[in-house]
């Protein structure tokens, strides 16, 4: 009888491994309470970081756009940029304006070309030296622009009557006329200058002149040269009637 109790008593769990128990249990809860609130807590401070990050580069973005709206950008002899109110500078503008009218014309007008990838070809001093006149004159004829553009009036342009291409008959350097911008586009009004030549040769598609029936077909391949001599010889062609 005794040693079935001594049999009994030894089945039962002791002390010790209730402890072992508890302990393994709490580490498991331990576990499971990082795991689970743990990563929601570094998740949000992640994404708190992402929206700190953000904020600071919008504003730096903005404070960078303001900046670019209330100043403009000069370059000194250096090469070192820097920014001058636009106050100022249009105040430096008006006065170059004042100076000399024709100078500065001259130089806004080669920096919009520029942007534009159009290079003036040569300036109005240039232009009239009568050998680039008679360069001009010979390229007219190869380039076969006398077919559409009419520039004797004892010499009709089959061509140009009958798609109403512009003439260069009369005077008309340095006046307006209406254009297209772009086939069919809305209209607006163009000087007739060396950048507007430049351009109608260069982009042909870009500006047509109103009542015309088709824009010029892609230019013939031409050298920065030829075209100049070209302008030299077109704009000869204007006289007062």
């Amino acid at each position: 009888m005794s040693e079935d109790i001594k049999k009994s008593d030894s089945l039962l769990p002791s002390w010790a491994a209730h402890e072992l128990f508890a302990l393994i249990l709490t580490l498991v809860l331990a576990v499971w309470i990082v795991t689970k609130y743990g990563a929601d807590t570094q998740s949000q401070s992640l994404t708190n970081d992402r929206d700190e990050a953000r904020s600071e580069k919008q504003a730096e973005l903005m404070k960078a756009d303001e900046e670019a709206l209330s100043t403009y950008g000069v370059v000194d002899a250096d090469r070192k940029v820097y920014r001058i109110p636009v106050a100022d500078a249009m105040t430096e503008v008006v006065f170059k304006m004042n100076e000399n009218s024709g100078s500065l014309h001259k130089e806004l007008v080669a920096r919009s070309m520029s942007a534009a990838g159009l290079a003036v070809a040569g300036n109005e001093e240039d232009l009239e030296d009568p050998a680039l006149i008679a360069q001009g004159k010979t390229l007219f004829q190869t380039k076969i622009c006398f077919t559409c553009h009419q520039a004797d009036p004892a010499v009709p342009a089959p061509a140009g009557l009958a798609l109403k291409a512009p003439n260069f008959i009369g005077e008309f350097w340095g006046k307006e006329r209406e254009v297209h911008i772009g086939l069919g586009g809305p209209i607006e009004k163009v000087k007739f200058d060396a950048a507007y030549f430049t351009e109608s040769v260069r982009k042909p598609m870009d500006k047509v002149v109103k009542g015309a029936l088709a824009p010029m077909p892609p230019p013939v391949p031409i050298t920065d040269e030829e075209l100049k001599a070209l302008l030299a010889y077109v704009k000869s062609l204007s006289k007062a009637e």
